[in-house]
């Protein structure tokens, strides 16, 4: 992945791990999709931190 796709693939990552912790204590939270976005931005953090340790 490319510098610039490492860094927009963690953003979107932490953006959809944000709008689902606030979704905590209302009806529309669900923890395991709070779970799988937490996850995605771990691998996201993972790739970009591997693109970067190149440099």
């Amino acid at each position: 992945m490319s510098d610039d796709a490492t860094s927009s693939a963690l953003a979107q990552a932490k953006k959809v791990a944000t709008q689902e912790l606030f979704k905590s204590g209302t009806p529309e939270y669900d923890h395991r999709s709070h779970e799988r976005a937490i996850e995605a931005e771990r691998k996201a953090q993972a790739a970009y931190d591997e693109a970067h340790a190149k440099d």
